[in-house]
This record gives structure tokens, C-alpha cells and sequence, in this order.
């Protein structure tokens, strides 16, 4: 079917409303997206973020991440006048960057025997285009969550449930369904972490923690305190491993971000779309994340009779892209990560 062949000028029409178009226009929900972006706050001040910005100048400069490491110091049973110790170290890690791009095209004309206005045309077009690039950050990132979680625990052994060691999971016991929550947490209490909890639920366990949240002093059995602490939203792209029930990722608060970046000419904004090379401009995620995109357009004559527009005519060509690099608090043992997978066992 042509493009826009729907939409011309050939009979009595009518548009629907907002209401009416949200179905077609319907989202993947940006789970790890949300919580990566909450955290950026943490790793990235919003008085560094244009410092950062500028210290990747172009697509391929590396960004690198200092830190430094907690020294591994003895302790002895006895003073001395001539005591001894040793330098401590630090560590660099490189920021590794992927770049999301979604493009699509309009022209000027196609819109003069359409019931749209062009503005509703491209409108519709750039949700598209950001409905797109959400959906492929969020697998990439749950993606990521899982190959960074972390190997390493402070016991094999846990008292709060049972740990994996073959595929680096945390199992909390059937017959404590009712406390999924609470051996969770007390868990990371075991990796020596406290205080507040990011929770990246698949839908089992979002369903399980709506019901425990909705526990009241007035019911026969309040489980309800174990939410508080905890800030969890709700992943579709997150499946369970075999041998579990539901399962979540657990993340102390502020200890993951992500560092988004596009070019400076983008930021700045340079051209004309209907100048040689087009205009480089961006625009905020429609969809809400706080991501900035980078916009592209160029245009050029060309022949649109088929897909609603005329024979003479001018296509303009749109990019939208953002480059990310999802960042984990370095830790100086190996394969430790502050990025946890649990889970009920069946």
C-alpha cells in the first residue's frame, strides 16, 4: 500500500482524538531506561553534565572513568615506632558508548490533500521514531543489567536464601513467597548494603509486590513493610530463568547511571535543512525519559505522487539518534558488580 494513500482527499472524513490514537501509539514501557536515568544524578551533577559533554568531542573519543580503590590493609595486635604500609591504587574504566539512530522522511506537499496537517504528519512520525529508539535502549540495557550483574558475593553461603554460583542469581525459598522482599533486601544487607533499593521487577514479581504493598493494618496478615526502601518498576522485556517464579534486579540507589551524549553541533545547532549538508538541531524524548535526541534533516526534489504528495515535490530526510553508555560503580574485585539478579525458586 502506498504511503499516506489512506489519508487523501477522497471523501467526507474525520480525525479521531487524542484518546482514540493512543492505542496505535501505545509504548514499551522504559523500565531499566528510568532507573538508569534516576541514578545519572548520582554519577553525572547536573553542574558537570556539560563539562562531560565536552570531553567527548566527537563520535569516536574514548571517555574514560577514574576511581579509587579501597586499599586491602592488615591489621595487627601491637603498636611500633617504625610501622609500615602501602600505596594505594586506583582504576580506569572506559565508558563504552552505543549509538541508537531511527529515521524517516516527509515532504512538503504531502500533506496539501491529506485530513492531517503536515505538523500532525511529522508529529506522528517523530513519536514513532521515539517509540522505536525507547524500545531498542530498553533491551539493550536489560540486556546489560543482566551481563553486569554481579559474580561476586560476600558468602557463598547467605543466610537470607540461596546464591547461584554457577549463574550468579540470588533464589529466595517457595515457602517464603509471602517475604520475597524482605530476603531480598536483607541479602544485599549481607553484601554490606543498606538504605534505599532500585527494583527492576519482571511482571511475577510486580504483581507479587501490588499485593504485598496493598496489605493494610486492618487485614489479618500486614506484609506491607517490606516495600518501604524499595523503588521498583515494572519490566515487559524481563523473562524468567528456569527454576523461578518471578524475579527482579536489585540495585543500591545511586551506584548505576548512564551518560548520554550527542554532537556538538547538535547541541549548538548548525545549518539549514534546505541547505547543502541540511541543519543539526535536537529535541527532548516525546516519550518523557529526559534523554535529548539528535535531529538531522536534509532535503531533496523528488517525485511523491505515490505516497499522497505531488509529482513536484520536496522529501526531507530526519535522524534521530542519542549515543549511551550505561556506567556500573567500578569495583576493584573481580567480577563484583553492585547489580544484583534474584528471584523466588518454584
Amino acid at each position: 500500500m502506498a504511503s499516506y494513500a489512506d489519508v487523501v482527499w477522497n471523501a467526507a472524513q474525520f480525525k479521531l482524538d487524542e484518546m482514540m490514537n493512543k492505542p496505535e501509539f501505545k509504548a514499551k514501557p522504559s523500565a531499566a531506561l528510568s532507573v538508569f536515568m534516576k541514578n545519572t544524578d548520582f554519577l553525572v551533577p547536573a553542574s558537570e553534565r556539560e563539562r562531560m559533554w565536552n570531553q567527548k568531542p566527537s563520535d569516536t573519543t574514548a571517555v574514560t572513568l577514574k576511581t579509587l580503590d579501597k586499599q586491602s590493609i592488615s591489621t595487627g595486635s601491637a603498636r611500633a615506632h617504625d610501622h609500615t604500609g602501602n600505596i594505594n591504587d586506583g582504576s580506569t574504566a572506559t565508558a563504552s558508548y552505543t549509538t541508537y539512530s531511527a529515521t524517516f522522511k516527509y515532504s512538503i506537499k504531502q500533506a496539501d490533500r491529506h485530513v492531517f496537517s503536515l505538523g500532525e504528519e511529522i508529529a506522528a512520525q517523530i513519536r514513532s521514531a521515539a517509540i522505536a529508539l525507547n524500545s531498542s535502549i530498553e533491551t539493550a540495557l536489560m540486556s546489560s543489567l543482566n551481563t553486569n550483574r554481579s559474580q561476586s558475593v560476600i558468602s557463598t553461603s547467605p543466610q537470607a536464601g540461596t546464591w547461584d554460583n554457577t549463574n550468579y542469581w540470588f533464589g529466595v525459598s517457595q515457602t517464603e513467597k509471602d517475604y520475597y522482599f524482605q530476603h531480598i533486601q536483607a541479602f544485599m544487607f549481607e553484601q554490606y548494603y543498606s538504605g534505599q533499593f532500585d527494583l527492576v521487577n519482571n511482571i511475577g514479581a510486580s504483581i507479587k509486590m501490588g499485593q504485598i504493598a496493598q496489605q493494610g493494618q486492618g487485614n489479618a496478615t500486614n506484609l506491607g513493610w517490606q516495600i518501604p526502601g524499595l523503588n521498583a518498576v515494572t519490566s515487559t522485556a524481563f523473562t524468567n530463568e528456569t527454576g523461578y517464579d518471578f524475579m527482579s534486579y536489585i540495585v543500591p540507589e545511586g551506584t548505576i547511571g548512564i551518560l548520554p551524549w550527542i554532537p556538538v553541533q547538535n547541541r549548538t545547532g548548525f545549518g539549514d535543512t534546505f541547505q547543502n549538508g541540511g541543519s543539526y538541531s535536537s529535541m527532548l524524548d516525546p516519550l518523557g525519559s529526559g534523554l535529548t535526541f539528535a535531529v538531522h534533516q536534509y532535503a531533496a526534489g523528488s517525485d511523491t505522487s505515490s505516497a499522497g504528495g505531488e509529482v513536484q515535490d520536496v522529501s526531507v530526510q530526519v535522524e534521530l539518534s542519542v549515543d549511551l553508555a550505561p556506567v556500573y560503580a567500578p569495583m576493584s574485585t573481580s567480577n563484583a558488580s553492585p547489580v544484583y539478579k534474584v528471584g523466588l525458586l518454584t
